[in-house]
């Protein structure tokens, strides 16, 4: 059988810092940068303040699209006349609204849990704060602590933008948060 072999990497940062580079933010632009600065062999930590992945992974891109996808499935299976010249009948399309929801989350877990573990894996420290410059090198984190690093990557990400005028009701009106 196949053994497991686990990888350790230690790195150590430039005389009087922390780290290297310190990625503030974990969304996929953090994400990456992250990962290429511990590939050049830099002591590196990023901060996720709990949402590794960002807007994109957690609200934005994976689970629209698998909603997207979902949507798609029920409005294939529904178009009667296409499947019929197929040789395929359907009886009664219906969907769980609950279970597609479920769907949508449960991938942009994996998604999460993937970006996660493949940072810590190759050495990268992830921080679960939020993080607010001091000086050029140093931050402090929402855990308490000061860090500092000999370079900082600003990666914050987005937020919804909503027009002037254009209230969020949550009903017909919302945003990906």
């Amino acid at each position: 059988g196949r053994r497991a072999v686990q990888r350790v990497v230690v790195f150590a940062a430039a005389d009087g810092f922390d780290y290297d580079v310190a990625v503030i933010g974990a969304g996929v632009g953090g994400h990456g940068a992250a990962l290429h600065a511990v590939s050049k062999g830099l002591k590196t930590c990023i901060f996720s303040a709990d949402d590794v992945g960002g807007t994109c992974v957690n609200r934005g891109c994976v689970p629209s699209k698998a909603l997207l996808a979902a949507a798609g499935r029920v409005r294939e299976m529904k178009d009667v006349h296409h499947l019929k010249a197929l040789g395929i009948t359907v009886d009664g399309v219906e969907y769980d609204r609950e279970g597609v929801s479920e769907h949508a989350n449960g991938l942009a877990s994996r998604v999460r849990g993937n970006m996660s573990n493949s940072l810590k894996a190759l050495g990268v420290e992830v921080i679960p704060a939020k993080a607010s410059l001091l000086g050029a090198q140093s931050i402090k984190g929402s855990d308490g602590k000061t860090y500092t690093a000999k370079d900082v990557i600003l990666a914050p990400g987005s937020v919804p933008f909503v027009p002037p005028g254009i209230t969020i009701d949550g009903k017909t009106v919302f945003t990906s948060d």
